[in-house]
């Protein structure tokens, strides 16, 4: 249903039960790349996928977004003949961004021309306000992708499950996840049984929950964005964000980026807090940054 696949599409053997989503992204990385591959990571990003690269051995080949996302055009720019992988983070951590359906149909088609596995990193999937549906659009769901990507999701952003650490990978083929799971093994061995029954109750229980909860971080973020825009200065890559619960605006007019920002002279902002505390916070951003002109 998430990934708009057929029912039963999905077998049970194609999927490797991991402590959080991060470590389904390590032990991917691990199954996968070869020390000297290049895998093509968007920028800005989570930074544990860069260094998940690099920890096995890859090379971490970052690539800028366009107007906050990854482009297909950029991708066909990027890959050389030593590029293994493409990596997606849609809704994307920090810029809160979302990549089209029309987009993935552009980088499904360069995946297949340059063979490229596609890693998946779907974590705020369900997090969406966008106008393409309930869910943000995959590249699972596209003709063709199901054998070439490898698809990431946690329990910790939809259900607030962060602490209890469970995630999982959809692999290409039940062989796939044999040799993802093998890599897992030496990194923790398996998932405790007690946290796998929490996941049932809260995929199985209803959904009302996470309907409250998207309408309140789409609140939460009209707060923000709406309070960024009235700070002279100020911009937002990629515009107002349609999923996760961040905003990455540029803040590079006010000073040197090291002074108040992160070096590429933007803050990330998020807005899992109460909605008092958004309106309050931005206008205390407004407040510092006027101060600093």
């Amino acid at each position: 249903h998430e990934w708009g696949v057929a029912s039963g599409s999905i077998s049970p053997e194609r999927v490797v039960v991991c402590n959080g989503g991060m470590e389904a992204v390590f032990a991917t990385m691990f199954a996968t790349v070869n020390p000297g591959d290049e895998v093509i990571v968007p920028t800005p990003n989570w930074p544990n996928i860069r260094w998940a690269v690099h920890l096995a051995g890859g090379i971490a080949k970052e690539v800028p977004c366009e107007a906050g996302v990854l482009t297909a055009e950029a991708i066909a720019a990027a890959s050389t003949s030593r590029t293994k992988a493409v990596v997606l983070s849609s809704p994307a951590n920090p810029l809160g961004t979302t990549t089209s359906t029309a987009e993935l149909v552009k980088i499904a088609a360069v995946a297949r021309e340059k063979d490229l596995l596609v890693m998946s990193d779907e974590t705020y999937s369900r997090l969406y306000f966008g106008d393409e549906g309930e869910v943000a659009p995959s590249i699972l769901s596209l003709p063709g992708m199901q054998e070439r990507c490898v698809v990431f999701g946690t329990f910790s952003k939809t259900y607030a499950m962060d602490g209890w650490r469970l995630g999982w990978a959809v692999t290409p083929t039940a062989a796939d996840a044999v040799q993802l799971a093998k890599a897992r093994y030496y990194i923790s061995a398996c998932s405790p049984t007690f946290t796998q029954h929490a996941a049932v109750t809260a995929l199985t229980d209803s959904q009302d929950c996470v309907t409250e909860m998207v309408e309140a971080y789409r609140a939460r973020r009209d707060v923000i964005v709406d309070g960024l825009a009235a700070i002279e200065g100020i911009s937002l890559p990629g515009g107002r964000p349609t999923g996760a619960f961040y905003a990455f605006p540029d803040v590079s007019k006010f000073g040197k980026s090291g002074d108040i920002a992160k070096g590429d002279g933007h803050i990330r902002i998020a807005y899992s807090c109460s909605l008092e505390d958004c309106q309050r916070g931005v206008e205390r951003l407004g407040k510092a940054l006027a101060a600093m002109r």
